[in-house]
C-alpha cells in the first residue's frame, strides 16, 4: 500500500469512531431536548447544550490524538525527523496507544536522529516487545556498545515478519569485535542467506575472507551478488571490494549504520 494511502486509511480508522460518538451525542442531545421541551424551551435548550458539550469533550482527546499520530507518520515519510519526534511525544502525552507498530515507528525516528539512547528508551515502553522490536533494541544496544547487545539479539526467535538478517549481521559484528572471525563469517553468511540483498553482510563476509587469504571464495561471493543484483555492480562499496580482490588486499573495515522499524 502506498505511504499516502496508509496515512489516509489510518486517519479514516481514527475518525470513523469519533464521528460515531459525535453523531450519538447529537442524537442524544436532540432526544433530551424533545423530551424536556414540554417543560419549557429554556430548560430543553440548556439540556441540549449540556449533552452536546459532553459529547464534544468526549471526542476532543481522540481527535487530537488522531491528528498527532497522522502528522507524525507524514513527517516521518518526509524525513522530518525532529518534527516527527515532537508529534510522537505529544501523541504519547495525550495517552495515545502504545502499540508495537507505533513504538517501532517512534524508535525509527529517533534512530534517524542518531539518538540510540532515545530510541532504546522508547522501545522500553513496551514490556511485551515483539521479536522485531527486540531487533531494534539490539541495534540500539550495539551502536551504544552495550554488553547486553549479543544476549538481546541471541534471544530473538526465528519467526516471520522479523528482520533476522540484521540480527545475525550484528551478532557477526560483535563476534568480530571479540576476535572470533570464524564465528563472524558464519553469522554474515547466514545473514546473507536470509536476505541476499542485505549488502552489509556480504561486504563484511568478503572482507574477512580476504583477510584470511581466501580470495577464491571472496570473488565467488561478489560475483554471485552482482549477478543477482546487476544494478549494484557500480556501487562504490562493490567497486572497493572488486579492487581489493584484484589486488589481493583487505578492504577497509566499514561500520554500516543500520536503522529499521
Amino acid at each position: 500500500m502506498p505511504p499516502r494511502m496508509q496515512i489516509f486509511v489510518l486517519l479514516l480508522s481514527r475518525l470513523v469512531p469519533i464521528s460515531l460518538v459525535a453523531s450519538l451525542a447529537l442524537v442524544g442531545s436532540r432526544y433530551i431536548h424533545d423530551l424536556l421541551l414540554p417543560r419549557g424551551r429554556r430548560q430543553a435548550t440548556l439540556a441540549f447544550a449540556g449533552v452536546a458539550l459532553i459529547g464534544l469533550i468526549a471526542i476532543g482527546p481522540p481527535t487530537i490524538r488522531a491528528f498527532l499520530i497522522v502528522g507524525a507518520l507524514e513527517a516521518s515519510q518526509r524525513q522530518q525527523w525532529q518534527k516527527a519526534d515532537r508529534l510522537f511525544t505529544e501523541y504519547d502525552r495525550w495517552d495515545g496507544r502504545r502499540t508495537d507498530r507505533t513504538i517501532r515507528r517512534w524508535a525509527f525516528v529517533r534512530m534517524n536522529l542518531g539518538s540510540w539512547e532515545g530510541a532504546e528508551a522508547i522501545l522500553g515502553l513496551d514490556a511485551a516487545a515483539s521479536p522485531q522490536a527486540r531487533v531494534l533494541l539490539g541495534i540500539c544496544q550495539y551502536y551504544r556498545n552495550e554488553a547486553t547487545a549479543d544476549a538481546t539479539l541471541a534471544a530473538i526467535p526465528d519467526v516471520t515478519d522479523t528482520q533476522l538478517c540484521i540480527r545475525d549481521y550484528l551478532r557477526g559484528r560483535i563476534a568480530e569485535r571479540h576476535g572470533d572471525d570464524r564465528r563472524a563469517i558464519s553469522f554474515y553468511g547466514h545473514s546473507a542467506q536470509l536476505d541476499a540483498n542485505f549488502f552489509p553482510a556480504t561486504y563484511q563476509g568478503i572482507r574477512l575472507f580476504l583477510k584470511h587469504g581466501d580470495i577464491r571464495t571472496a570473488s565467488l561471493i561478489l560475483e554471485q551478488f552482482t549477478r543477482r543484483y546487476p544494478r549494484q555492480g557500480e556501487a562504490p562499496d562493490v567497486m572497493t571490494l572488486r579492487a581489493a580482490i584484484a589486488s589481493k588486499t583487505v578492504p577497509p573495515e566499514k561500520e554500516f549504520v543500520i536503522v529499521s522499524d
